[in-house]
């Protein structure tokens, strides 16, 4: 259903924005109709079909999120040039909620070759059965193995910085974050791989071993963690702001985007049905993650030509370079992980994955 809606407002994109760029038609078209239109959308098919589970929920949310900034990257001139080259091919951009490949010489969507939907076989499988220890190892500890000074609902609790770089704090919200980031890849590779079997066209790898790879805060979030949302939000935020405003000023304004979309997937996946009572989560904390980051990549581009920094990427080894940068996001990851904590979204992840449980024998 949803791929059938993506596709006819992509249709209606192409002929009013693509078509009319430039013009108060297309913003009109785009900012009075179709981003109203595609937001309010979770919430009537949720409504509409009943959905509970998180999961499918999440799913539902991702599909607006792709719309609108691929709308905004449409009225300012930033889609991928191999998509506007013909109505089909901005439809078939559209129709996938894992972004298709185009070769940008010929402009024709890149075919999956029998090696790439192997490499996404595997990726899948690996990341699924990691994915299964994970949660039987976390599940019964309820995601923190450690002792920490942060309670996980840390809301009025008075705290100090060096609660923040507490080990025990550390060490759990790094465990999360990968949970998360397997979670991220487990779904990503499953819905590519099925993508590219059925469409027969390869889709791009969403995530590139963010926790143990990156060399700097610019290449955790912009090649790594998320490479889905981070490429519609550089065309649809980043440059169309850039065009008008220096680069300072761009990076935070898509980082507060950042952190406004993922505030909106937490209320669509917590959306309550009718007379239901559950989890409400405390709005905020995820424009105050992406705000903190934000501040660390204007940091990163202001120093990162100085002597101290480029000595740092040359003489230290890359694991503590990775180290280095997961300790600007770590203190605070918690901020954005406990939502989904508190409201069960991990727990109902879990469903479907075979899982090693402790049994106690009664004599």
């Amino acid at each position: 259903m949803q791929s059938i809606l993506c596709i006819t407002i992509a249709a209606v994109i192409y002929l009013f924005i693509i078509q009319k760029r430039g013009t108060v038609t297309a913003f009109l078209m785009g900012y009075g109709f179709v981003i109203p239109f595609v937001v309010w959308m979770p919430y009537y098919l949720i409504r509409a079909l009943d959905l509970r589970n998180m999961c499918l929920m999440i799913s539902v949310a991702t599909t607006p999120i792709l719309v609108v900034f691929r709308c905004m990257e449409a009225m300012y001139g930033y889609s991928p040039p191999a998509v506007e080259s013909k109505l089909l091919y901005y439809m078939v951009y559209y129709s996938s909620v894992i972004e298709l490949e185009f070769d940008p010489k010929t402009t024709h969507p890149i075919q999956a070759s029998h090696n790439d939907k192997l490499t996404m076989g595997k990726q899948f499988l690996g990341s699924y059965f990691l994915l299964s220890i994970f949660y039987s190892i976390l599940e019964p500890y309820s995601y923190a193995l450690f002792d920490s000074p942060i309670e996980r609902d840390s809301h009025g609790q008075q705290l100090t910085v060096l609660d923040f770089i507490h080990p025990g704090h550390l060490a759990n919200n790094f465990i999360v974050a990968y949970l998360t980031h397997t979670c991220l890849k487990v779904g990503t590779s499953g819905f590519g791989l099925a993508i590219s079997a059925l469409s027969g066209i390869k889709t791009m790898t969403v995530t590139n071993n963010p926790m143990f790879g990156c060399t700097s805060p610019s290449d955790f979030w912009g090649r790594r963690w998320n490479r889905l949302v981070h490429g519609v939000l550089k065309r649809g935020v980043f440059k169309p702001v850039r065009a008008y405003f220096p680069t300072f000023v761009a990076l935070a304004v898509t980082f507060l985007a950042s952190g406004l979309l993922h505030e909106y997937v937490l209320y669509v996946i917590t959306l309550k049905n009718d007379n239901e009572t559950s989890f409400s989560p405390m709005h905020g904390s995820h424009v105050a993650f992406f705000a903190w980051n934000g501040i660390i990549m204007l940091l990163e581009y202001a120093t990162c030509y100085t002597k101290p920094i480029q000595w740092m990427k040359t003489n230290l080894p890359t694991p503590i370079v990775t180290l280095l940068v997961l300790l600007t996001v770590l203190p605070v990851a918690h901020w954005f992980t406990h939502e989904y904590m508190a409201s069960g979204f991990y727990s109902q992840f879990r469903i479907g994955f075979p899982l090693i449980v402790r049994t106690t024998i009664h004599q």
